[in-house]
């Protein structure tokens, strides 16, 4: 049985951090680098496919905004912006089809 997963908003971590370090008698919380309060990591990037995606296989996506699904642009406004490498653990993935990744790692696809 797989170990349940918890997660905090940022007002619970610094809460959080605030109550140990205070049990830890540290006398000033906000000069303190010992547990620092950090925004989580990664972000949910979104884009499409520009070919058929094997499973277990790396490639590169057209960037897409999450805000509104628009493309994301080069500094010339026309060539398309590409994703860093990205590694499909999941299934194969068509060509043309919305995906979502985070850390390189692809967490959704477009189905057929």
């Amino acid at each position: 049985m797989a170990e349940p997963v918890y997660t905090f908003d940022r007002q619970s971590m610094r809460r959080i951090s605030a109550a140990v370090q205070k049990s830890e008698g540290v006398k000033d919380r906000k000069g303190n680098k010992w547990y620092p309060v950090k925004a989580a990591g990664a972000t949910l990037q979104i884009g499409k496919t520009t070919a058929e995606w094997p499973k277990g296989t790396n490639a590169t996506v057209d960037l897409y905004k999450t805000s509104d699904r628009t493309p994301i642009t080069e500094a010339d406004g026309t060539t398309p912006k590409k994703s860093g490498t990205i590694h499909n653990l999941f299934a194969d993935v068509g060509d043309d089809k919305w995906v979502a990744f985070m850390n390189g790692i692809l967490i959704a696809a477009e189905c057929d």
